[in-house]
């Protein structure tokens, strides 16, 4: 009985000293990667240019369908011979493909662009994020706000990021190519 009560004993005093210890080893902090993106004058930037780069996009999706709409209104004028009908009715099939592919390859297209835009941005908000953590002891700084329920304002470094990827005055992200 005396071996388990000094293994118990033992047990016991490692634990109390372990928790004190495994608490200062490390300092947990928190960016929130939305507000750099929404944020940051980079970030603007970066939005901007994937607002005019989706009304390109959308420009050239309104002349297409105005060229469907001008070939649907001149088969329902019945203006025309069987085998002019039966030829742009065939044309009608072929360009609401070619309007579906158009739509599907835009909508596909500025999704890669708004990832393209803000893993630019991130990558700049990473590189002083960095600077920040190892300037200010962290040595974890989270990211996923969804994965986490409570941020202690003192912990969250979003602000001081913000701040200075402002004062960087980095160039604006790099055009599409």
């Amino acid at each position: 009985m005396s071996a388990f009560r000094t293994a118990f004993f033992v047990l016991v005093l490692a634990l109390a000293t372990a928790v004190p210890t495994l608490a200062q080893q490390g300092k947990v902090g928190f960016l929130h990667p939305q507000r750099v993106l929404n944020e940051s004058k980079v970030g603007k930037v970066a939005q901007e240019d994937l607002n005019r780069f989706a009304q390109e996009k959308d420009r050239r999706i309104q002349a297409a369908t105005q060229e469907l709409q001008a070939l649907q209104n001149e088969l329902k004028a019945g203006n025309l011979s069987e085998d002019e009908t039966r030829r742009k009715a065939d044309a009608l099939r072929q360009k609401l493909q070619q309007q579906d592919r158009l739509i599907q390859e835009s909508n596909e297209e500025v999704r890669v662009e708004e990832q393209r835009l803000a893993r630019y941005v991130m990558q700049k908000a990473d590189a002083i994020m960095r600077q920040i953590a190892t300037r200010q002891g962290f040595t974890m700084i989270l990211t996923d706000p969804e994965a986490i329920g409570y941020v202690d304002p003192a912990m969250d470094i979003t602000d001081q990021v913000l701040r200075a990827l402002d004062q960087a005055g980095d160039q604006p992200p790099p055009k599409k190519k």
